[in-house]
């Protein structure tokens, strides 16, 4: 069955923080090869879209508000617009979106909103974990990233992981059965199984 994913991402080419955006380019170039693809990230110019393909279109939305005190007011200012876009998308197309694949806890927010709006399940892709990236994680900025990942753990329909290591990270530090979250690694079952996980979610709404 063909998808339209939705694929919510913070980093992604020329915005290049770490791998994750290497990750996410290579997804979505993978996935738009036998799937409608919409990815919808973050710009600091105007907004932007591209069509990259008939199966691959990019959304670069900027950030309403400005300056921030910090990457959690930057994120929640931002999911407002995130939102937006999404919904323009969701009703311009004659078909709807069948998933949404958001990347970290950036946009937790926006995707649990469009999931409650709209009824479009989604998959939570976690690469890293707030506790285990931060020298100080009992801070009051990493204790709200923290929340943050733990509301996208619960309202999430499956969780991805891209190491054994960080799915028992994951179900320790969210309390989430290990049923819920599947470990993917970067492996030539990589796409079928991410697809094979899209479609578990998809067959249980």
């Amino acid at each position: 069955m063909r998808l339209t994913i939705a694929i919510l991402t913070w980093e992604y080419p020329p915005r290049i923080v770490g791998d994750m955006a290497y990750y996410v380019e290579k997804l979505a170039q993978e996935l738009s090869k036998e799937n409608d693809v919409c990815v919808i990230t973050c710009h600091d110019a105007p907004y932007l879209h591209e069509k990259v393909s008939n199966s691959l279109e990019i959304y670069r939305v900027p950030n309403p508000v400005k300056p921030h005190v910090n990457v959690v007011t930057w994120a929640l200012s931002l999911t407002s617009e995130i939102q937006r876009i999404v919904a323009d998308i969701y009703y311009d197309k004659s078909r709807k979106f069948d998933i949404i694949d958001d990347h970290e806890w950036q946009f937790v927010t926006a995707a649990t909103a469009l999931k409650r709006a709209f009824g479009i399940p989604f998959v939570l892709t976690f690469h890293s974990l707030e506790s285990k990236r931060s020298s100080d994680p009992s801070a009051p900025l990493s204790a709200c990233i923290k929340g943050l990942e733990r509301v996208g753990a619960y309202e999430s329909d499956k969780i991805i992981t891209r190491s054994k290591l960080l799915k028992s990270e994951v179900e320790s530090v969210h309390q989430v059965p290990p049923s819920k979250v599947r470990y993917i690694p970067e492996s030539t079952s990589w796409l079928g199984e991410t697809l094979d996980t899209y479609n578990q979610v998809i067959a249980h709404q």
